[in-house]
Parts: structure tokens; sequence; C-alpha cells
């Protein structure tokens, strides 16, 4: 009887430490992905330099993807067939026409190519990737990426996995949805560092080798091995890059104070202030893009019948146009 409830115990802790802590996949609530057509996006990527790897890093002779070019990962996302394959553990290093600043909220989304299994469900075949930061093209900072996907058994070359188990990797959403980095989270991370995190000159996207053999294992911030579909042994394998798209820069950041909200996060009113005399528009949409409120001129806004998530705030006036993020409870 011992024996059982120990076996018990055991698997409960199993299930227990694998749990589903982050956001859930593009359209389902509490995602954070981001529509490539929402107006958030300030700036892309205008330039890319990849560095293909092998389609199967564990046997080098069959040799490297060759599916894309640099110039796939530039522009405004628009998926298939305009992507460029990494390979496993290839990396690209974007650059942009002004450098993407720490604002409010997230500064930058990541887009690759992956589909989910059907209409209904959440798992979807998904190829994930590091993310770093760099001023000066020298020295980066990586996202503290986090997997708590199981690493018993190997996720294979066409399965799905659920992006309620991975946190700051690029690849967490499907095709046409960014997956969204926030700055903020390397605040601790700059001391001694030459990274500026207000002026982000190159972005750096690393495949990961999903393999879960401890030869060639990539690992997570917490030291876990990250478990996606292995291997891709063909010509597009490895994260395929879409694209980058800016949500604050330098040029967005210098007007912060122009708008403010309070309070922030929001259950109810809204309320804002704005340097902007002759409003024209205020419009709030969804994280997506979406437009959900067009509201008049006054500065108290009902929101109450909104769903909990993030929204954009967008006050337009005859020559300026300011907008910001905001939480709904």
């Amino acid at each position: 009887m011992k024996r059982i409830f120990f076996i018990i115990i055991i698997i409960f802790s199993s299930i227990i430490g694998k749990a589903q802590s982050f956001a859930p996949g593009a359209g389902f609530d509490g995602s954070t992905a981001v529509y490539k057509d929402s107006s958030i996006f300030i700036d892309w990527a205008n330039s890319a330099e990849i560095f293909t790897s092998y389609m199967n890093i564990a046997f080098p002779e069959n040799g490297y993807v060759s599916y894309g070019t640099d110039t796939c990962a530039t522009g405004v996302a628009d998926g298939n067939p305009n992507v460029v394959s990494m390979g496993d553990g290839g990396s690209a290093v974007l650059k942009f026409n002004y450098p993407v600043a720490n604002g409010n909220g997230f500064d930058f989304a990541v887009f690759e190519n992956g589909f989910f299994e059907n209409d209904t469900s959440e798992l979807a075949f998904l190829e994930l990737a590091f993310v770093e930061v760099s001023t000066d093209g020298f020295e980066y900072i990586r996202f503290p990426a986090i997997s708590e996907l199981q690493t018993e058994t190997q996720i294979g070359s066409f399965e799905n996995i659920n992006a309620r188990y991975i946190h700051n990797f690029a690849g967490k959403y499907i095709m046409y949805y960014g997956t969204p980095f926030d700055l903020d989270e390397l605040l601790n991370l700059t001391s001694g560092t030459t990274v500026d995190l207000y002026q982000i000159n190159y972005i750096k996207i690393i495949d990961i080798i999903g393999t879960i053999d401890n030869e060639f294992a990539s690992y997570d911030s917490e030291g876990n091995k990250t478990n996606d579909p292995y291997p891709t042994a063909f010509s597009s394998g490895g994260f395929d890059l879409d694209a980058v798209g800016v949500i604050n820069n330098e040029t967005n950041t210098k007007f912060e104070n122009e708008l403010l909200i309070s309070p922030n996060p929001v259950k109810d009113i809204l309320l804002f202030k704005t340097s902007i005399s002759d409003i024209k528009r205020i419009d709030i949409f969804s994280f997506d893009g979406k437009l959900q409120i067009s509201a008049d001129k006054n500065s108290n806004i009902n929101i109450e019948k909104l769903i909990p998530g993030i929204y954009i705030l967008r006050v337009s006036g005859n020559t300026e146009t300011y907008a910001k993020k905001f939480v709904k409870l």
C-alpha cells in the first residue's frame, strides 16, 4: 500500500512540475500574440544577416539548410513562402531604421511560420529560438527563456506542442502572430555591459536545437533542455524567420509623456491626459489591431465591456497621433 501511495505521489509531483504557467496560443484568452497588421507596429527590420546551420546537427555530412534568403526576414510579416530557415543552431542578426528602445510594455515582436494542429486545439507545430539584443553588435544579452516542456521523450519531427509551456522563446506563436518581448525584463542584466536598452541596434535570433540528446541539446535560462520538433532534416529545417516588428523605438519613446494613462491596469473607467489640443479621434484597439471602441473627445472612457487583456489607446489630432498600451483587468 505504501509503495502504491509513493508512486502516486511521484506521478502527481511530475504533473505539478510541468505546469502550464504561461500565456496560451494566438486567439485564446490571455494570449500575448500580436497580429501582423496591428497598429502598434511602427517599424520593421530593414536588414538581416543569416548564419545558416545543418539540417541535422547530429549528421553534418547531410549539409546545410537552404530555404529562403536574407531579405525574407526584412519588412512586414507575410508568412510562407517568404521566410528564411536557419537550421540546427543557426542564427540571424537584424538591424532597424531607428534603434529599438525600452518603452511602455512590449518593445518588439518576432514572427515565425508555425501552425495549429486544427481549428480547436491549442497544440501547434512550433519551432523555437532564443532572442538576444545588443547596442554595439558585439555584446548581447539574452532574454531569460523558460521551457516547461517534458524532456523524457523526444518531440518528433512533425509533432505539436502547447504555447502555455514556453516563455520568452521566439516561435511561441503561429504564422502571422508575433511573439512580443519586453526590454524591461533585461534591466537587471545590463550592469557592467555595453547594452543600452534605450538604444538597441541589433536583435539576434538563435535557433534552439530541439533534441534532448545530451551531446547537442540547448538549455533554457533555468537549465532545462528545450524540447521541440527534432530532427527537421530538410532544406527548410530549424527556425523559420519571417520578420521582426518594432513596437517602441527612439522615435516614439521620446514622446512618451505626450499621452498619459491612469490607472493602468484599469477595470472600468480609463482616464488619459494628452498634449494634443485639437483632438479629432480617440480609438481603442485590441492587441492584435482590431478596433474595439471609438470614443468622444472627453478624457474618460468606459471600457467595462472589454474582456481582460492588453489594449492600445490611440489619440489623434490634426497633425499629431500618440498611442499607449494599457491592461484591462
